[in-house]
């Protein structure tokens, strides 16, 4: 795991994290929550619907859309019990629409999140090896700290 905590940003009182659906995502979340439960922070889980990435199906788009709506849906119903597991039990969830970097970076924003967490795919090129395209790009831009979980068996 990365992070940076300036020390005017703690404890925290929201935490977010972002999840894709994916397990690593979701170890994300089992992190975040970890860590609402234990500071007694709120905690907000997002799921971005690739606005670009449906756009591009052309004439499947609706259909695309409604299989990544139904996929958020399905990934922030298991977000939300992964938080009533470790402890926190009203964990707002919210689907929103666009380009992942910058859709988490401004509901991130106007949360007023005090903590971002995510998990890092690492698939992205060299540039990006070490974190994942989408990470490296929160850990650079994000308004508050980020705390990258990486896969498990990963140092």
């Amino acid at each position: 795991m990365i992070t940076v905590v300036p020390s005017d940003r703690f404890p925290y009182r929201l935490i977010a994290a972002a999840t894709d659906g994916s397990p690593n995502s979701l170890d994300a979340v089992r992190h975040a929550a970890g860590l609402a439960a234990l500071m007694g922070a709120r905690l907000a889980v997002v799921y971005v619907v690739d606005a670009y990435l449906s756009f591009r199906m052309g004439v499947h788009r609706d259909m695309a859309v409604e299989t990544l709506r139904a996929d958020g849906a399905r990934a922030l119903e298991e977000a939300t019990a992964i938080a009533r597991a470790e402890g926190v039990e009203d964990a707002e969830a919210a689907m929103i629409s666009g380009h992942p970097k910058e859709a988490i970076l401004a509901w991130t924003k106007k949360m007023g999140a005090d903590l971002l967490v995510v998990g890092s795919h690492g698939y992205s090129g060299l540039a990006t090896l070490l974190l994942g395209s989408v990470a490296a790009h929160l850990v650079r831009h994000a308004p508050c700290p980020v705390l990258v979980v990486r896969p498990s068996g990963e140092s």
